[in-house]
């Protein structure tokens, strides 16, 4: 019998945490969803709406871009796909099963920012991320280093941390969880919030 792993705060402490700013550095994985500071009750315009100062957002909206363009070329050699799907989320979250991903542990240096786990790890996050801003109610809260970006619910201010998602992913904590159905979970969750508000108007 295949032996468990690290959980994913364990997991992300070692391999992500490390890349934050030594004043900001998180130790754990944020929920998966929560309401994001400095919302009001109002829908948000993430144009406006956004943490970073110019240059960092810049920079992190260039990375998000980067890496969804090299998340879209290595899933077309891994699964044969031409673009990013819930489809392809299906085929690559039942590729990296508890061996493979125990795998990619042993063969991962932490200090290294792009071991195969790190890659692993912010590819699956781009993904997700993909898959929600393409409905139109969703967009992306930029963070620095990118993978602390969040997506966000505009009318109810309600963060997916897609990224926290793939570390869970990327752990024993998660790696049988099964994602398209946690991504329609979590659209489901979020409809529900946005009615109850509507209800109360």
């Amino acid at each position: 019998m295949f032996n468990d792993f690290e959980d994913c705060d364990t997991l992300f402490q070692k391999f992500l945490s490390p890349w934050y700013a030594e004043e900001e550095r998180p130790t754990t994985t944020r929920p998966d969803m929560y309401v994001v500071a400095g919302y009001n009750g109002q829908p948000l315009n993430l144009n406006r709406f956004q943490y970073l100062d110019d240059a960092m957002l810049i920079q992190s909206v260039e990375n998000i871009r980067m890496m969804t363009s090299a998340t879209v070329d290595d899933y077309r050699k891994m699964v044969q796909a031409d673009g990013l799907s819930l489809t392809v989320l299906d085929a690559v979250d039942k590729k990296f099963d508890r061996k493979t991903v125990s795998d990619l542990i042993l063969v991962s240096d932490p200090e290294n920012f792009s071991n195969p786990y790190m890659v692993n790890v912010c590819e699956f996050g781009i993904m997700l991320g993909y898959l929600f801003t393409q409905r139109p109610d969703f967009g992306w809260l930029y963070g620095d280093p990118y993978f602390h970006s969040v997506v966000v619910h505009k009318p109810t201010g309600l963060a997916i941390a897609v990224f926290d998602w793939a570390v869970r992913k990327f752990s024993n904590s998660g790696v049988d969880e099964g994602f398209v159905e946690k991504y329609h979970a979590a659209i489901k969750a979020v409809e529900n919030s946005q009615g109850q508000k509507e209800h109360l108007r």
